[in-house]
């Protein structure tokens, strides 16, 4: 039997020449095609939607109440500007097998991803 070599492992996730584990789901590294790190980028709706509603609370509040009105109008901007700023996209490895794409692991960290994708491909090509 083969002895099982380990190319990354940290926290809940592990690869070997065998496997690709994450937390409790586990891939068999010889149904894995190839490998790909995706970038997905960062969601701006909720921001974008504080935005807008915020030059228009201050826009309209002039005829109405000037100070409450701009001020909220101005409080939503910020609001909508400070998250849109926050917001970083998500870095996902992505396996490909016979029977097609699959999303394995996402965070925001592009070095951690990045790392991940090494030990895959080193697995990969352990297997000749």
């Amino acid at each position: 039997m083969d002895k099982e070599t380990t190319f990354f492992q940290n926290d809940d996730i592990a690869v070997t020449n065998a496997r690709f584990i994450i937390g409790s789901q586990t891939f068999s590294m010889r149904g894995i095609t190839s490998v790909e790190a995706v970038e997905i980028p960062a969601d701006y709706s909720g921001s974008a939607t504080l935005i807008f509603m915020g030059v228009i609370v201050a826009l309209t509040g002039f005829a109405i109440l000037p100070f409450i009105f701009c001020s909220l109008g101005v409080l939503l901007l910020s609001l909508g500007i400070w998250l849109a700023k926050r917001k970083k996209p998500v870095f996902a490895v992505v396996l490909r097998t016979a029977g097609g794409e699959v999303t394995a692991y996402q965070n925001y960290d592009w070095g951690y991803i990045s790392q991940i994708i090494e030990a895959l491909n080193q697995s990969i090509i352990s297997h000749g």
